[in-house]
């Protein structure tokens, strides 16, 4: 039975590895005991090979551009308004183009981080936490909004606890020699901190151009093993 599920383990992998790997491992359980232990290893190993692959996707470039742009497309339109909004700043025909956003952004947050690896320190992984716990709740908050609900002081501390935990990630990418990207992503973090729209164009660019960078430069801040 536990010889099994780890042969069913194998099928979690990706094509990539499986190709050149399977036969190997799939012998290797099938000629000696095996434990509960390592199924569990073949699921960690499965996850982690989905999350860095050899050839890094292009995923979270494409997010952090598509996200960046719209914010900076509304970021202008409000800019030149003949009477900006009160704060905290949205306009309700912003609210749905905002929610996509938010949304969007998660995955290059996400993608942007995976670049440090494996060896990530605490407050690296508390830095991420944060990034994807204040989305989290900007998004939520921002979908009662969209469906009728009002919205003010949650959705400001739940958009700056997203700022603080992206400039934090930019932070980090920048102490292991991945300056380029994370001042982009650091800049955008800090961007959003600003309290008046032109910061808001500030977000939008830095992620626009942080999506560049990640196409220019896909390789990851720290060397990670490969399978």
């Amino acid at each position: 039975m536990v010889r099994r599920a780890a042969l069913a383990m194998l099928r979690l992998y990706p094509s990539r590895w499986r190709a050149r790997y399977e036969e190997e491992v799939r012998a290797l359980i099938e000629t000696r005991p095996t434990h509960r232990r390592d199924v569990l290893d073949l699921a960690r190993g499965a996850l982690d090979a989905r999350l860095h692959p050899p050839v890094p996707s292009r995923v979270p470039a494409v997010a952090a551009i598509a996200a960046g742009g719209i914010w900076t497309v509304w970021s202008l339109l409000i800019l030149t308004a003949p009477a900006p909004p009160d704060w905290p700043g949205y306009v309700q025909e912003m609210l749905l183009s905002a929610l996509v956003v938010v949304a969007v952004l998660v995955i290059a947050v996400a993608g942007v981080w995976l670049r440090l690896g494996d060896d990530a320190t605490r407050f690296e992984r508390a830095s991420i936490s944060l990034a994807l716990a204040g989305h989290g709740a900007w998004f939520v908050l921002l979908l009662a909004a969209v469906v009728g609900f009002a919205y003010g002081a949650p959705t400001a501390v739940a958009s700056t606890a997203a700022a603080l935990g992206t400039m934090f990630v930019g932070f980090v990418l920048m102490t292991v020699d991945d300056t380029r990207v994370g001042a982009l992503v650091a800049i955008a973090g800090v961007g959003l901190l600003v309290p008046y729209t032109i910061g808001w164009l500030v977000f939008g660019v830095g992620w626009v151009a942080a999506g560049v960078a990640l196409f220019e430069n896909p390789r990851r801040g720290r060397r990670l093993p490969s399978f």
